[in-house]
């Protein structure tokens, strides 16, 4: 069930133009991340929690990982970098806010928030993260009764 959400929402997001993959622990020690130039702007995908609500409703926290650079060291190239990425991030509000994927209750976002700012090799980076949490529903019945 928590494969599936993640999986639709990787693919949602990529139906609407983002660059969006799983999230594999890159930004663990942000200073050593390699990073793809083709992947910028991207969205990394990343399962963090999940607590059951009886016995066919789970309640999951995936994080969205948001990532940008430039890799200009003018100084108004990379405010309008920073520009936009919040617009950016805007877009991904907007999209997946109130939105039901893959079976689930509305998405809420419960958290945006930069967790990185800094030079890193030849460029600028940035990440923010999108904390969202989702209500899953299992549409399939229990194998046995409950008495």
């Amino acid at each position: 069930m928590i494969a599936v959400f993640q999986n639709a929402l990787i693919e949602y997001l990529k139906t609407a133009g983002f660059n969006t993959k799983d999230y594999f622990g890159e930004f663990a020690r942000p200073s050593e991340a390699k990073l793809l130039k083709t992947f910028l702007p991207g969205i990394m995908v990343d399962f963090v929690d999940s607590k059951p609500d009886g016995l066919q409703r789970e309640n999951v926290t995936f994080s969205l990982y948001i990532v940008h650079a430039t890799y200009s060291k003018q100084e108004n190239l990379r405010t309008q970098t920073d520009l936009t990425l919040l617009d950016y991030i805007w877009s991904i509000r907007k999209l997946i806010i109130r939105k039901s994927i893959g079976g689930s209750d509305p998405i809420e976002i419960t958290r945006i928030k930069k967790i990185y700012d800094d030079a890193k090799d030849s460029a600028y980076l940035t990440v923010y993260q999108m904390v969202i949490t989702a209500t899953l529903n299992d549409p399939t019945p229990l194998d046995e009764e409950i008495e």
